[in-house]
C-alpha cells in the first residue's frame, strides 16, 4: 500500500517554498535580461539610423 500524500511540514515545507521563490526569481531575471536585450538592440538600431540620417544632412564639400 502506498503512503498517503500529506502536505509538507516544518523544514521540508520551508525548503520547498524557498525553492519555489528561487525558481520564480530566476525566471523573472531571465525574462528581464531578454527584455532588456531587446530594448538595447532596438535603441542601438534607432540611434545608428539617426546618426546616418544626420550624416546625410551634413553639407558636402564642393569639388574644385
Amino acid at each position: 500500500m502506498s503512503k498517503s500524500v500529506e502536505p509538507l511540514r516544518g523544514d521540508a515545507a520551508w525548503k520547498a517554498a524557498k525553492k519555489g521563490v528561487s525558481d520564480r526569481n530566476e525566471e523573472a531575471y531571465a525574462r528581464g535580461r531578454k527584455d532588456r536585450a531587446a530594448k538595447n538592440t532596438a535603441f542601438a538600431v534607432r540611434r545608428l539610423e539617426e546618426e546616418r540620417q544626420a550624416n546625410r544632412d551634413l553639407p558636402r564639400k564642393r569639388a574644385r
